[in-house]
């Protein structure tokens, strides 16, 4: 090293020795604050996640909320990262994670600190420009904004470029390795409809699939730039499409829309493959005396093997232009006594939005253990909470009626209150509603209605 290399490096150490010295003075306090308020949001997360105290939390628990909040916020927290975070993972007492990773943990709890900014606002370290690169060190100590600082890391700014534009023999540059693209080239029909896409993974030897909805199967893809793949999506709704390698995400998402020419009805068979058939059943000649039922006899003229179980779905897609977060659903429906193979045969609602879905599932008496419900964010099932009052004999005519007023939701059985709730985040626009049943149920009427008792969707006999 030559002796303006040495005489450079030797400023630039004396130089950070001094900010250290300067640094350190009042660290234990802004530290404490600090941690406090990481405390504050973690409590948050534990009672969101709603598995009880992160210290009995195994690994499974920390990729599960991995994937919760990835799917909330588009930012990874990697299963590693959140261990350290809750303390599985031993650290130095100083640690702190990085401010890209508290905002997505503020984002995840909707976070708000009152008479003080969030955690992520008081934290002084750069902010990572891309949210899904995520790494993980100890904060460096609070700097205060004063202008003896400024000029000291001003004349330390000019030492290391100095420095770098003098001895530097290579040029470094840094990629997002681990970020893929997918882009939608073309489809084929409105629904049924083909997809066509191009992407392109990372830059590693991984396997990676494209994911496009929980019930839609994930294709495996090779590894490659500019590779075309395409994908069949066999009834309606709207998907996000992404790349991913187990839970992680690794590209941004692509909305796929599939509408209906009016109301639809399509049959199945229960956790049937992919691959396999759906069959379209005509609507007209299934409605009789003015209900809709389509009797085993219908099922075999449309294909299907009425000795397996058998589901229908009944929808309606289109763009509304209306809000999700204030509507009325009256729907009167039931199941078949009996169907070969099912016990806890079940009915669905569904109201699907642009940004997210109210969801309902109702079964017999005793098989509350298989109830679920979502509002937007939350998604609850039995283990959770007591969800009895989702269970009650479907044999009979049942009037439902959910009214959502600005995102908060009561559910009405026979005109009897079984449920009221509220979530936090939008669904947005509604774009299509779906009745699921277990079996070949009976639909008597359906009427969605929006803030102003405007009709929104109607199938009446």
């Amino acid at each position: 090293m030559s002796y303006i290399s040495y005489l450079c490096y030797q400023n630039l150490f004396r130089t950070l020795n001094n900010l250290k010295i300067y640094y350190t003075k009042d660290y234990n306090h802004h530290s404490m604050k600090k941690k406090e308020h990481l405390n504050a949001i973690l409590n948050e997360v534990e009672a969101k996640f709603g598995r009880g105290d992160s210290a009995g939390w195994k690994n499974r628990d920390f990729e599960d909320l991995n994937f919760e909040i990835n799917k909330n916020t588009k930012t990874i927290i990697s299963a590693l990262t959140l261990k350290r975070i809750f303390g599985k993972i031993k650290t130095t007492d100083d640690y702190l994670p990085q401010k890209a990773t508290l905002k997505a943990l503020e984002k995840y709890v909707d976070f708000v600190q009152k008479k003080q900014a969030p955690l992520s606002e008081i934290i002084n370290v750069d902010y990572i420009s891309n949210p899904h690169l995520e790494t993980e060190k100890t904060y460096k100590q609070p700097k205060k904004k004063t202008r003896l600082l400024i000029l000291i890391t001003g004349i330390l700014c000019i030492l290391v470029s100095a420095c770098y534009y003098l001895f530097s023999t290579q040029k470094i540059t840094t990629q997002n390795a681990e970020w893929g693209q997918i882009r939608l080239m073309k489809s084929d029909g409105i629904n049924p409809k083909t997809v066509f896409f191009e992407y392109s993974t990372p830059n590693n030897t991984d396997s990676f699939h494209i994911n496009f909805d929980e019930n839609y199967h994930p294709i495996y893809i090779p590894n490659g730039k500019n590779k075309k793949t395409t994908y069949f999506f066999q009834y309606p709704g709207l998907y996000k499409v992404r790349m991913q390698k187990k839970n992680k995400v690794f590209s941004d998402s692509i909305l796929v829309y599939v509408p209906t020419k009016g109301w639809q009805a399509l049959g199945y068979y229960f956790d049937q493959k992919y691959s396999e058939r759906y069959f379209p059943i005509n609507i007209e000649n299934c409605t009789r005396n003015g209900n809709f039922h389509p009797t085993k006899k219908d099922l075999n003229n449309s294909g299907m093997d009425t000795a397996k179980i058998t589901v229908i779905r009944f929808d309606n897609f289109h763009e509304t232009g209306v809000s999700g977060d204030t509507f009325t659903l009256e729907t009167t429906l039931k199941n078949p006594d009996k169907w070969s193979g099912i016990r806890c045969n079940s009915i669905y609602l569904y109201v699907e939005g642009r940004k997210g879905t109210i969801r309902f599932r109702f079964a017999n008496p005793g098989c509350s253990y298989w109830i679920d419900y979502r509002l937007s964010e939350k998604e609850i099932i039995n283990q959770n909470e007591d969800l009895s009052n989702f269970t009650f004999s479907l044999s009979d005519w049942k009037k439902f009626r959910i009214e959502n007023q600005n995102k908060h939701v009561n559910l009405f059985i026979n005109n009897i209150s079984r449920f009221s709730n509220t979530y936090q985040k939008s669904i947005g626009e509604i774009i299509g509603i779906t009745v699921l049943f277990h079996g070949n149920g009976y639909l008597e009427d359906y009427k969605l209605t929006d803030a102003h008792g405007s009709t929104v969707f109607k199938f009446k006999k």
